[in-house]
């Protein structure tokens, strides 16, 4: 439940961090196939990989287990599964476009997770040490 909370509120966040994100990316050219199916993606996916990135934090910080990182791989097979869901092509796609989609689906799964183990890591890592009066 966690984890697809996780994903839905990180859906309303990337909605508002995007309208603000198209502003800077509008009228960018993406002329060669190398730049159309990987730069693209890419860059029109920023914001929901950095949300999917606190998505996987924040599920690393709410679980209460020995292994939080694991409780991670939930928001990151959605984000891999759905994201190739919404592609529409006016012909067959080509290899370049299944490249692209490929690309824009997995690219805020792997944000996730690297989201996750980051928190992760954090909270593992020694505070510093307080000495108490005796």
């Amino acid at each position: 439940m966690i984890g697809a909370g996780a994903y839905y509120l990180a859906g309303w966040l990337n909605f508002f961090l995007s309208i603000g994100y198209q502003r800077l990316t509008d009228r960018i050219i993406y002329s060669g196939d190398f730049e159309s199916a990987v730069v693209l993606p890419l860059v029109v996916h920023l914001p929901k990989a950095i949300v999917a990135a606190g998505a996987g934090a924040a599920v690393v910080w709410l679980c209460e287990s020995e292994r939080p990182v694991g409780w991670v791989i939930f928001p990151v097979l959605l984000y891999a599964v759905l994201g190739f869901f919404g592609f529409h092509w006016a012909q067959p796609p080509v290899l370049v476009d299944r490249v692209q989609q490929t690309v824009a689906a997995l690219f805020p799964a792997v944000a996730c997770a690297l989201g996750g183990m980051m928190a992760a890591r954090r909270r593992t890592t020694p505070g510093p040490v307080l000495s108490t009066p005796d």
